[in-house]
């Protein structure tokens, strides 16, 4: 992500994101259990890699920035979506709380944050769970 002259990103967060880490610390978990056996080390360091490599590529899937002076989507490192946080009528807002519970990620709330300018959306954030934490921020630096 190219930054403009004077940009600083002040929120980032992954969709999902809780789900990805513990999902790796299980893989790696079963991954190391494997390789203290002798005979399935080999699967061991195979299953390791392989929830290293899943971790790392689906962070990189899907990532939303906030900076001083723009909101983006990116996709691998490209911007697929961005909107001026200077833009008139610009109303930013969490929206659709979803309460998750699993094995896997544990609980947890996940929300989609969404920026509105005229009461038309063009840009959403889905799945964040740091969405409040945005909001406060973007008020605390006189944002409305």
């Amino acid at each position: 992500m190219e930054q403009q002259q004077g940009e600083y990103v002040i929120w980032k967060d992954y969709p999902l994101s809780s789900y990805r880490r513990n999902a790796l610390i299980g893989t790696s978990i079963i991954g190391a259990i494997f390789l203290l056996t002798v005979i399935l080390a080999v699967l061991g360091i195979i299953i390791i890699a392989v929830g290293v490599t899943t971790y790392i590529l689906t962070r990189r899937a899907n990532e939303y920035v906030v900076t001083n002076k723009r909101a983006m989507h990116i996709k691998f490192g490209k911007v697929l979506k961005q909107v001026d946080l200077s833009t008139p009528g610009l109303v930013v807002s969490t929206v659709n709380p979803r309460y998750y519970s699993s094995r896997v990620a544990g609980q947890h709330v996940v929300e989609d944050v969404v920026f509105l300018v005229n009461g038309v959306e063009v840009l959403r954030f889905n799945k964040t769970s740091k969405g409040d934490e945005l909001i406060a921020k973007l008020h605390s630096m006189g944002f409305q």
